[in-house]
């Protein structure tokens, strides 16, 4: 049985779920990866982590406070979960099927780290006093996790089998 590779052009769940992955690691790369080095500043010289400080004061006092699961986590974010957005992306631009259960597997992992998250973010001892506003930046993890298992959910997420020609006699 011969199977056809699908073109990225006509998987546009793809597409979106390779945007989201590079707004995951623009995030690593940017602001997680500073974070676990230093705590927040509100004179910071980086725009991005000025704005981060001002956001996370405003709608995120837990991750202004860092402590150290919190920090932790963070860090782990930007260092392993990074590597798997990239690969994530990588096979996802080519369509590479065999990289389904990594990709799964990853996608486990990055949903237990959230769920475990968002939890203390909401019932913990210092909850966001604004949900929709937490949820603007960071409730697109969840979108790009559900959308990448919705992709993966069959063996071969980026081919298919031509229909057979049937002999006529």
């Amino acid at each position: 049985m011969t199977w056809l590779s699908v073109p990225l052009y006509k998987r546009p769940v793809d597409v979106v779920i390779i945007l989201l992955y590079s707004y995951f690691l623009f995030s690593c790369i940017f602001i997680e990866r500073h974070y676990c080095e230093k705590p927040l500043e509100e004179d910071d010289a980086d725009w991005l982590l000025r704005a981060t400080y001002e956001y996370s004061e405003k709608y995120n006092p837990l991750f202004l406070t860092r402590p150290e699961w919190l920090r932790a986590a963070t860090c782990i974010s930007a260092y392993v979960l990074g590597a798997g957005y990239v690969i994530g992306v990588i096979t996802l631009l080519r369509g590479i099927e065999c990289m389904r259960i990594p990709l799964l597997m990853f996608c486990s992992f990055k949903m237990y780290a959230l769920v475990l998250y968002y939890y203390l973010e909401f019932f913990g001892s210092m909850p966001a006093p604004d949900v929709g506003m937490f949820l603007a930046p960071e409730g697109v993890y969840f979108l790009g996790l559900f959308l990448t298992l919705y992709r993966m959910r069959t063996a071969h997420p980026f081919s298919y089998q031509p229909p057979t020609k049937q002999k006529t006699q």
